[in-house]
């Protein structure tokens, strides 16, 4: 099933996209040996990876697939990020010079909201285990801190159109 909502005139896709358990276990593996909190990008207290990690070139192989059959829309930059208790992501959008969209994939089963904001105008969706989220490169979105045992672990990109020929 893809949700569809039209936001503040952005659509934001909705939807669920399950993994392999080995690949799924590969990249949770690697943020139980690698977690370090820190100030990276948008995130606070947390980590964020944007070089390679156990399982990125899998995971960017199955969502590229998904993403260019049904949206024509390809992966341009990506990364891992990882919220443990209390951190979260300042709101910012993503801007860049080729991108159309970004886009979330969620890899931990207790996720915060994702809010989405454009104006006085504010829009949330509480992500589960393997949800996708598309929406708008320059929609400001955030994550507000919460107490938690488990880490939130999500996969976050930025895409462009398909280019033709490919």
């Amino acid at each position: 099933m893809i949700n569809t909502y039209n936001l503040f005139a952005a659509t934001v896709v909705h939807t669920k996209m399950p993994i392999s358990f080995d690949i799924h276990q590969k990249i949770i593996s690697f943020v139980e040996n690698n977690y370090t909190e820190d100030n990276i990008n948008s995130v606070v207290n947390g980590l964020q990876v944007h070089g390679e990690f156990d399982g990125r070139k899998e995971i960017v192989n199955i969502l590229d697939n998904f993403l260019k059959n049904t949206l024509n829309l390809e992966i341009t930059h990506s990364w891992l990020n990882v919220l443990g208790d209390n951190s979260h992501n300042n709101p910012h959008s993503h801007p860049g010079t080729n991108e159309t969209n970004s886009g979330v994939f969620y890899l931990s089963r207790n996720n915060n909201n994702i809010t989405f904001t454009r104006d006085s105008n504010i829009f949330e969706l509480k992500p589960k285990l393997f949800d996708l989220i598309i929406f708008p490169y320059d929609l400001l979105h955030y994550v507000l801190p919460e107490n938690r045992n488990e880490k939130r672990i999500s996969f976050a990109f930025n895409l462009s159109g398909v280019k033709k020929g490919e």
